[in-house]
């Protein structure tokens, strides 16, 4: 993992920097429920985006919109369970321990909506380190598409070999792919922090 003249690290936020513990089976089921209320077909919410999608097909911005309110009240209802991945906390928190650059920007690409990412984010003490954040209501196409990253990147103006993106999933891989933008998972991470403060006494 090659991290040196990189002027930007993207991190996804439920399973890379803390764990969210939402009941997501129960949130795809009422999702589901909504969505057959509404357009009179089924569209069984196995991927919350993937129905997300079909509603934007429609161009119905303001169902799309009361569909954010009701996936971020249903997880800020979890938001007491949210635990901070300890392993990412601290590499955020002393990256310069690391040979980063002391000037490295910090991002938030999350499919989680923007008052929980705040809150999540504030719990693990970790608020203050970024300094653009995207989140579910800011794109209209999600991951594994590409949409976010370039989002984030022409957001700084940086090339994509100055960027790094770090996730906990197969389609936080396929998205950094399809925007050409390197890209590790969260295991690959806490390896390379482990191996590091063993190695330098940190």
């Amino acid at each position: 993992m090659n991290l040196h003249n990189r002027k930007l690290l993207i991190f996804d936020l439920d399973g890379t920097i803390v764990d969210l513990h939402v009941n997501w089976p129960k949130l795809k089921s009422l999702l589901s429920e909504k969505y057959s209320s509404l357009y009179e077909e089924n569209c069984q919410f196995t991927s919350i985006s993937g129905c997300l999608s079909r509603v934007v097909a429609k161009n119905d911005e303001e169902e799309l919109i009361n569909f954010f309110e009701m996936i971020r009240e249903f997880e800020l209802s979890y938001i007491d369970k949210t635990v901070p991945i300890k392993e990412t906390v601290y590499f955020i928190k002393h990256r310069k321990d690391f040979k980063i650059a002391d000037d490295i920007k910090l991002a938030i690409l999350s499919l989680n909506t923007r008052a929980v990412i705040h809150k999540a984010l504030k719990m693990a003490n970790v608020i203050d380190e970024f300094d653009y954040i995207v989140g579910r209501e800011d794109v209209r196409a999600w991951k594994p598409e590409p949409e976010g990253l370039l989002k984030i990147k022409k957001h700084y103006n940086f090339k994509n070999q100055e960027i790094v993106f770090f996730g906990d999933m197969k389609k936080d891989l396929l998205a950094g792919k399809n925007a050409r933008i390197d890209t590790y998972l969260i295991d690959d991470l806490i390896y390379f922090i482990n191996k590091n403060k063993g190695n330098s006494g940190i």
